[in-house]
């Protein structure tokens, strides 16, 4: 049962199934898709229906590589900090690794192990197949709960003036979701100016009311310190009833992917969970290794597409042929960094500026080589040195940083960490030319450096490649 603007109130809401049940369907759904399909190829070579003891014990390995990796890149949740990284791009990373694990074995115990698959051509055929097994049933299984997302509808405790903001990045990820409002302040109400799918349905103290009323897929509270000792009692009571509560900070996190730095504190971030990738020595130094062995593969399989960007250059616009800036780094300490000349000589004549979306001062070889992030190329050297990391926020210049943290709070956080070549933002949100762009991104950048992991460095990478290949950079 609806009322008229399509809010479900209590009871009417269509089973949607729990995350344990999810997880459990998508475990046999690959189990399921490990033995049927390595059989299949087993009895199209051999002929042989017959149950192969030799087989099964390795199917069992690859299960449980399958099953690790999966679950290290949060394949059986569609509901987590790497949900928004896409099924594509984790699938595809997770299903490398099982072929990289099961080449070890056959590397260090021979062709023997091998033996139960007649041949690496199979088994390479049939980690292809088990790769789109598993990522089509997981399409189709997201595909039926974004069908039902538009019967979900949460119940947002907020003040009138984060509003608009919440509901962009709401809607940036979640367009059907009904959002049902708690305003702090009752004035104004009318004056709001909100989405269908949006609505007020009036002040703190309707709390208790609205959970009673309506379906809610769970409560979203705008911050934690700001609530009344009663109201606190209130959601603690709602919650044991059964409704999720959420501080926004946390949902931001485990929904959006980004934190929110207009509700962020500093209780929040002294006390909160992660930050590992500043205080982790073995973590930065597993990095550091990966830096300088991406950097210098790059560079040498790369090194024919340098030396041509170059000539390019040096024949479309003259000398210089690289370019180069004072950046701020790591700890706010200052180094240059390094690109192929995209604009016109002496383009910050009347001073630094950014670049806009159609800046005359860009080349027309500068327009292709940002749109394909060919200019990026010689930063591979700041990070053979040391400079920067091959994954982290990008590195801005000093006379835009004094504007920015004045107007953008904690700012400064994103210098507790190398800068990279790309990052989270640069894949979630893209180019950016004002001090708006500037905050939208640092909550990428924080969530980055919140909650850096290697499987999160492996998919920026490999979006990052989607970017180059396909040409949708600036």
């Amino acid at each position: 049962m609806t009322n008229d603007n399509g809010f479900q109130r209590q009871g009417s809401v269509s089973w949607i199934p729990s995350e344990n049940l999810l997880a459990l369907v998508l475990l046999l759904v690959d189990l399921f898709g490990v033995f049927a399909i390595f059989n299949l190829s087993h009895w199209l070579v051999t002929e042989d229906p017959s149950v192969d003891l030799l087989l099964i014990w390795k199917l069992v390995l690859i299960s449980c590589c399958t099953f690790l990796m999966y679950y290290l890149l949060d394949l059986y949740t569609f509901d987590s900090t790497l949900s928004q990284l896409g099924m594509l791009e984790r699938s595809l990373i997770g299903m490398l690794l099982v072929g990289a694990t099961m080449a070890i074995f056959v590397y260090i115990m021979g062709p023997a192990f091998i033996g139960g698959f007649v041949g690496r051509g199979v088994l390479a055929m049939s980690l292809g197949i088990l790769w789109m097994w598993s990522l089509a049933w997981r399409y189709l299984i997201n595909a039926w709960l974004q069908s039902h997302r538009s019967q979900l509808q949460w119940l947002v405790m907020i003040s009138a003036s984060n509003l608009d903001l919440f509901i962009s990045h709401f809607r940036s990820i979640y367009k059907q979701d009904n959002l049902l409002f708690l305003i702090r302040e009752s004035s104004g109400q009318r004056e709001l100016d909100l989405d269908p799918n949006s609505r007020i349905v009036g002040d703190w103290d309707a709390l208790d009311a609205t959970v009673e009323r309506y379906d809610v897929a769970g409560v979203i509270v705008v911050s934690r310190s700001s609530l009344p000792a009663d109201l606190v009692d209130r959601l603690l009571k709602i919650r044991f009833r059964g409704t999720r509560i959420y501080d926004i900070n946390d949902f931001y996190e485990k929904f959006l992917s980004r934190l929110p730095v207009f509700n962020l504190d500093q209780n929040w971030i002294a006390m909160s969970h992660g930050f590992d990738l500043i205080h982790n020595p073995m973590g930065l130094r597993l990095k550091r290794y990966l830096d300088v062995s991406i950097a210098l593969m790059l560079t040498l399989l790369l090194l024919p597409l340098l030396m041509l960007t170059a000539v390019l250059v040096l024949v479309t616009s003259g000398t210089p042929v690289l370019f180069n800036q004072i950046r701020t780094g790591e700890n706010d300490v200052p180094f240059r960094v390094y690109k192929f000349r995209t604009m016109v000589q002496d383009a910050e004549s009347d001073g630094a500026q950014y670049a806009s979306k159609k800046d005359p001062r860009i080349t027309p070889l500068g327009k292709l080589m940002r749109k394909f992030r060919l200019d990026e190329l010689p930063q591979l050297w700041n990070v053979l040195v040391g400079d920067m990391s091959f994954i982290g926020p990008r590195p801005e210049r000093p006379e835009f940083i004094s504007t920015l943290q004045q107007r953008i709070p904690y700012y400064d956080l994103r210098h507790t960490v190398k800068p990279g070549l790309t990052g989270w933002a640069q894949v979630m949100y893209g180019y950016g030319d004002s001090t708006d762009d500037a905050e939208e991104k640092l909550q990428y950048d924080l969530f980055y450096i919140k909650n850096y992991s290697l499987a999160l460095d492996l998919s920026i990478i490999v979006r990052s490649i989607k970017v180059i290949l396909f040409g949708t950079g600036r």
